[in-house]
Order: structure tokens, then C-alpha cells, then sequence
């Protein structure tokens, strides 16, 4: 502990004579209560630092256990914005992925645009704080300029993969996964599209292995317990499955690139090549870790091709590697379900990985989960949600992670408009059914709806059917029964996608909404 103060102190002496306003910022974060943690160089004149707000700034905004801060002397430019990013997943994720304080001095040469207007013109998706003097040189409160900044920015607005703080109810998911596997498990996480699988695998990935989830080449070199070779193969172009080894060898290139290790190409390519370097990982007494996300795109080819060809002898390679060093080589594939990995054989073998398979499905986050992500995001945008919100907001969604973000949003819209300007803590329940109807006339909540008829109806008729009479039925239990019971194969399969429980039984209003308004004007569904 007395090493890290000695060098937070000797870098933050640094700092403060690199950064000509580096002094008078420190002074002015440590009067309103912010503890630095760290302080370290990030290129010439340009520092990131990171620092604990006082409890009743992080609570009163729904903020992490740690800011993260830009300081450039000059004007910030996009890279530095990108080496806070990985800054995020260097920190062990205990920062806002989505949320970076930035100062510069660019705003005081000639001419120079005010640094709020040049962070918005620079590109992603996070919120950038803009923390400057005024006039009279003076700083203000980094309190207040959050308070006046972070509710103009709808945190709700997110429909990509979260990470680390942003990931809300999945801790006992999150336990699951990780322990399945550390201990070399071939796992399957199914569900429908942009439920949090990747998400998931991410925030256990990330705490395995962190350079697997840094972009950019180049970072300091990291500890990992493993070597985790990230493919997602919804954008494959392959033809083969040497096709495919060569995708997952780039991955692996860029992994060892961020992790500071020297790109040694193997002496091959494809299949033999991604053998040979997966045994030598683990020859080095490393655990790997394979991960295929949109797995289904290896069986589902454009123009009705069927599977990649071979593709049973990659996940054999895998499997052969995961019984000859045991709790060393694990698989994770991310799909929509299993239904591809359970026949008996693939390219006219025996599946290599039936039965072998660990199927996780992943649902709706489960009460009260939900209730805190609604509430804790909306203290970030300004909002006190009530409890008659918040149990509209679960009829709604469901517990669905898009869907609930979509209605905090939603929600936050209906509020600005009836309290504009600056939000502290308005209260929600006055508005709640109101944003409903903006909730419905959102084109996300349109589009999730779309693919959950079309899967059923092509896929899986007897769920499809089931869903139908639920809707129709004024008695769930017996449209249960109608269906054959609740181990049906219609039943099971709604259970397993989350939309229906037998002991709640209503389906989620949505989903009810959309069939009976929507569904008979649109034309026949087609995946």
C-alpha cells in the first residue's frame, strides 16, 4: 500500500509540472470531495487519471466506484479518447465504460472552438464532460458541471454490448459462466438477440483474460489467467472451415498484440496453423478459451448454403484439446439455441460436441435487478423512478435488458418534455403511462418484436401456437394445458427465451401489444 502512494504522488508531482493547470484541478477535485487513485502519462502533454467521487455524488447519479479523466495540454484529440477506452478495461472495469472527463487548453489559443463543441464532433458513443475554467481562470465544482452536464446525455440509449459497471443483474450469470469456464466446460449461451449474451461473456471474459477485450494494438501488458480468442461470425465471408482457423488466428494475433506479445505468425494456416498455436499456448501453461459469438452463422449461410463445410472438425480440434489437457481449454459459443449442435452428425460424423454441451439460456433480468438498473440509470439522467413506474416498466418489457432501457428512455423523453432544462431528480410516476405510448412507437421495441414472431413462427410452431392462445386466453393455465403441460415442447421453449413464466403466466405486454395491434396487417413474417 505504501508503494502505490509513493507512486501515485511521484506521478501526480509529474503531472502537475507537465500540465500547467494540473495543480489548480487537483486542488479543486480534492475541496469537492474527489480521492485520485491514480495518475499516470498517456502520451507527451496528455494524462489520464481516475478518481473515487464522494458517496453522495456516486450514489445521488448512479455513477461507478471510479471516474475517469482526460487532461491535455493542447487540444484533445481523438486517440486520446481511445486510450481512455482502454484505460476502462485496464482498470478492471470499476470505471463508466460510456463516461470520461475531459480538460484541455485548446479552447484558450486564438480562434480555438470551445472544447465541449470539439468532443462532439469527434467519434463514439460515450459522454464526454467537459470540465474548463472560466473567464476568470477560476474552476468550478466538478460536482456541479455534473450536475448541469451528465442529464443531457440519455444513458438509457445503449443496443450494444455493455461492459463491466454498465452490466446490471447478471451477477449469479456472470458466477455461473465464469466457473464453467475456468474449469474448461464447451458452453452454449443462448437467447434471443440483444438480451445481454454477449454481455455476459464479455464480463467474464474481461475479468479472465483483459487484453482479449482491448481494440487497440499496442497496450501495456496486462496479467491474464488465460488466452481468450474472440470471433464473432456474423461478419464471415468464409467458404471453409481453414477459413474460419484464420479468422480465429487473426483474433488471436490481435490478442497477443495488446497483450505486449510479439506477433510470432505460425508456421501454417487454417486448421493445421490454429492447432499448433493453440497447443503452443497451452503448452506454456496458459488456459485458453475459444469464443464464437453469432455461432448460428456458421450453419446459416446466405443463400440457403447450409453449415461451413468441415466445420465439424474445428469444433473437434477444440474438444480433442479440451479432453487432452483438462480444465485448460474451455468453448464458448453465443447464439440464438442449440438447435444446430444437436444432431447426431455434422459433415456426416459423429457431432463432436453432443452432448458435450453446456446450454445456458439467458432470459430477462429477474426482479428486482430490473427495478435497480431503471432506478440507478435514472439518477444519471436526472430522474427519481417510482415504484408505480417501475412496475409498469416490468409489465412492459418484461425484464427484457433492451426493452427496459428502451422504456428508461422513453421515460426520460415523456419527463424533459413536461421539465426542460436541467433534471434533478424529477420524479417519474406522474409520467409513466404517457411514455408508454413512447415506448411503443420506439423502432427498437418494433424490430424485437418482428424477430421474436418470425423465430417462432419458422423455427418452432408449437411455441408459436402456444404464444397466440396465451394472448387470446383469459386463462393462461388452461391454454398451458391445451398446449400439453408445462413440459410441452411449446412451453419449454418460451420459458427458455424468457417470455413466459409459469408463475407470473402473463405474457410481457409488448409482446401481447404487438401481436394483437400490428401483427394481422403485416404480411406473412419471414427470417
Amino acid at each position: 500500500m505504501g508503494g502505490s502512494m509513493k507512486t501515485l504522488k511521484h506521478f501526480l508531482r509529474i503531472f502537475e509540472e507537465d500540465i500547467h493547470f494540473g495543480t489548480v484541478m487537483v486542488d479543486t477535485l480534492e475541496r469537492d470531495g474527489f480521492e485520485l487513485t491514480h495518475v499516470r502519462p498517456a502520451a507527451p502533454r496528455s494524462w489520464l487519471l481516475r478518481a473515487k467521487p464522494p458517496q453522495h455524488i456516486q450514489e445521488g447519479f448512479g455513477l461507478a466506484p471510479e471516474l475517469l479523466f482526460i487532461a491535455v495540454q493542447g487540444e484533445v484529440q481523438s486517440r486520446d479518447l481511445q486510450r481512455a477506452a482502454d484505460e476502462v478495461v485496464r482498470s478492471g472495469l470499476r470505471l463508466d465504460g460510456n463516461l470520461v472527463i475531459v480538460t484541455d487548453d485548446g479552447h484558450t489559443h486564438d480562434d480555438g472552438w470551445p472544447l465541449k463543441d470539439r468532443l462532439d464532433r469527434m467519434p463514439g458513443r460515450d459522454q464526454r464532460v467537459a470540465w474548463v475554467w472560466g473567464e476568470d481562470r477560476s474552476w468550478p465544482p466538478l460536482s456541479e458541471v455534473l450536475r448541469q452536464q451528465l442529464p443531457t446525455y440519455d444513458v438509457f440509449e445503449e443496443r450494444h454490448p455493455v461492459r463491466g459497471y454498465q452490466l446490471m443483474g447478471r451477477d449469479a450469470e456472470v458466477m455461473e459462466l465464469r466457473t464453467r469456464v475456468t474449469r474448461g466446460d464447451a458452453v452454449g449461451v443462448f437467447g434471443l438477440r440483444k438480451c445481454g449474451k454477449t454481455s455476459l461473456v464479455r464480463a467474464v471474459t474481461d475479468w479472465l483474460d483483459p487484453a482479449s477485450g482491448i481494440k487497440a494494438p499496442g497496450a501495456e501488458k496486462m496479467a491474464s489467467q488465460a488466452c481468450v480468442i474472440w470471433f464473432d461470425a456474423q461478419g464471415l465471408d468464409a467458404a471453409e472451415v481453414d477459413d474460419v482457423a484464420d479468422e480465429l488466428l487473426a483474433a488471436l494475433r490481435r490478442r497477443m498484440r495488446a497483450a505486449g506479445r510479439a506477433d510470432v505468425p505460425p508456421a501454417q494456416q487454417g486448421l493445421v496453423g490454429l492447432k499448433s498455436a493453440a497447443q503452443a499456448i497451452v503448452d506454456e501453461g496458459m488456459r485458453l478459451c475459444f469464443v464464437i459469438d453469432e455461432y448460428d452463422f456458421l450453419f446459416e449461410r446466405e443463400g440457403s448454403l447450409g453449415p461451413v463445410p468441415g466445420i465439424s472438425r474445428l469444433l473437434g480440434l477444440v474438444r480433442a484439446l479440451s479432453q487432452q489437457h483438462q480444465g485448460a481449454v474451455s468453448l464458448v459459443l453465443i447464439g440464438r439455441d442449440p438447435e444446430h449442435l444437436s444432431v447426431p452428425h455434422l459433415d456426416g460424423v459423429p457431432n463432436p460436441l453432443l452432448a458435450g454441451l453446456t446450454p445456458m439460456w439467458l432470459g430477462p433480468i429477474r426482479a428486482p435487478h430490473d427495478t435497480e438498473m431503471l432506478r440507478k440509470l435514472g439518477r444519471r439522467v436526472g430522474l427519481a423512478v417510482g415504484p408505480e413506474t417501475a412496475t409498469l416498466a416490468r409489465a412492459w418489457t418484461g425484464g427484457h435488458p433492451l426493452l427496459h432501457r428502451q422504456f428508461g428512455s422513453a421515460l426520460r423523453e415523456e419527463v424533459r418534455r413536461h421539465a426542460p432544462g436541467v433534471l434533478l431528480k424529477e420524479p417519474t410516476d406522474p409520467h409513466r403511462e404517457r411514455a408508454v405510448e413512447r415506448f411503443l412507437g420506439r423502432q427498437a421495441v418494433l424490430d424485437v418484436d418482428r424477430e421474436i414472431i418470425a423465430l417462432l413462427s419458422k423455427r418452432y410452431s408449437a411455441a408459436y401456437a402456444l404464444l397466440l392462445d396465451l394472448i387470446e386466453s383469459h386463462d393462461p393455465g388452461a391454454a398451458v394445458k391445451r398446449a400439453g403441460g408445462s413440459q410441452s415442447s411449446g412451453v419449454r421453449v418460451l420459458r427458455n427465451f424468457g417470455l413466459f413464466d409459469e408463475a407470473t403466466l402473463p405474457l410481457p405486454k409488448h409482446l401481447s401489444w404487438y401481436v394483437r395491434t400490428l401483427l394481422p396487417t403485416q404480411a406473412p413474417v419471414a427470417m
